[in-house]
């Protein structure tokens, strides 16, 4: 069932309450959740709220609400926390491959928009940035394993999209506020819309791309201001020699987010320079201190891992393996599924392996399976 935009007028008990669209004042929901009673209500009201993303599937019956205790009084309104175990990874990839797709076709339509000179529909945007960060709750291994498999058709769908995960999965990592994380998805989703309109834009220097799509942006006039600051810095460098020439602090947290994950994007797809997730990894490494943050590359790093899931790897016996779960407390040695004997040349029987619980296993180094006439996509 679709998100619905909603008054908060109009807002009943029991409503899950995804994110805030439209408001006055500093109302902060740090969560997704429900809204329990019309107290709650009452308090978003007094607090400035106007409208609100809300997912029907979740409506709770009157009973639930009923039961509930009364809630707390502070100065800024918090909903109940969806507070969700990791999911099995067999568990979330049907789930994830749904928020993928819905993702791919949603930054369809935002790309037909721009090319027409129409507004985007900021609720398809909104719905998908939402499904996305969902996701990457659960299990954000699934998403980022199924991004690195994806058929590359439309690289410029493909690239947002792509950001789109990689910096969700990077919200949730440094635990920023849900409204926040979902707001930095969206301007993933839309940081390049203005490549759109004009095919040489594609290879043009960074600012007249910005340019580009600041301008596409201006048509819809309920775009957080966020969303436009943090797209029009995500190519400015530290040191001041991005677009725009702004140096050090004055460069938000959320473009320079979006700025590492962009060039992290572009320098392993495979429509670019497709460089190995480690080779990446080294060279943005060389652009710290003077250029990127390295305690926020070094947290994105950490977040995606050496290996990210979806890449297939050489062990030093020869096998070939599946990345499928990063582990974050030692990034070198992920859950993998070997498949196939590269000495050999003949598959092996498919086993998951954890290469932190073994001595035998280490990983060699990164492998393009077209080498070896494999698809990756056959070894899920």
């Amino acid at each position: 069932m679709a998100y619905q935009k909603v008054s908060v007028t109009e807002l009943q008990p029991g409503s899950y309450v995804v994110e805030v669209l439209e408001q006055r004042g500093g109302i902060i929901v740090k969560h997704a959740g429900w809204v329990r009673s019309q107290q709650a209500i009452g308090q978003l009201q007094a607090k400035g709220v106007l409208t609100v993303l809300v997912d029907p599937a979740r409506f709770l019956s009157g009973e639930d609400t009923s039961e509930a205790p009364a809630p707390e009084k502070t100065t800024t309104v918090t909903a109940e926390p969806d507070t969700t175990a990791r999911h099995l990874f067999a568990d979330e990839w049907p789930r994830a491959e749904k928020a993928l797709l819905q993702s791919q076709r949603v930054q369809q339509l935002v790309l037909e928009a721009t090319r027409s000179q129409q507004p985007i529909d900021l609720m398809l945007v909104h719905e998908v940035s939402a499904g996305l960060s969902d996701s990457v709750s659960r299990n954000q291994d699934v998403l980022l394993c199924l991004t690195r498999i994806a058929e590359q058709s439309d690289s410029l769908l493909q690239h947002s999209v792509n950001c789109a995960v990689y910096i969700a999965a990077f919200a949730k990592f440094i635990n920023l506020p849900s409204d926040r994380c979902k707001t930095l998805i969206t301007a993933a989703l839309l940081h390049d819309v203005g490549k759109a309109l004009k095919p040489e834009l594609l290879n043009q220097p960074d600012a007249a791309a910005i340019s580009a799509s600041l301008a596409a942006l201006q048509r819809n006039k309920d775009l957080a201001g966020q969303v436009s600051l943090w797209i029009s810095q995500h190519c400015a460098l530290l040191d001041g020699s991005g677009s725009p020439p702004i140096k050090g602090n004055q460069i938000a947290k959320g473009s320079q987010m979006l700025g590492i994950v962009n060039q992290y994007e572009k320098l392993t797809n495979p429509a670019n320079s497709n460089q190995s997730p480690l080779a990446a990894s080294r060279h943005l490494l060389s652009l710290t201190p003077m250029q990127l943050d390295p305690e926020l590359l070094q947290l994105f790093i950490k977040c995606i891992g050496v290996y990210p899931p979806g890449t297939v790897v050489k062990l030093t016996t020869g096998k070939l393996a599946l990345v499928l779960e990063n582990n974050p407390k030692k990034p070198t040695l992920p859950k993998v599924k070997l498949f196939y004997h590269s000495v050999h040349q003949h598959h092996i029987t498919p086993k998951v392996m954890d290469l932190s619980r073994q001595q035998e296993e280490h990983i060699e180094g990164c492998v393009d399976l077209k080498k070896y006439g494999l698809d990756v996509r056959n070894y899920l």
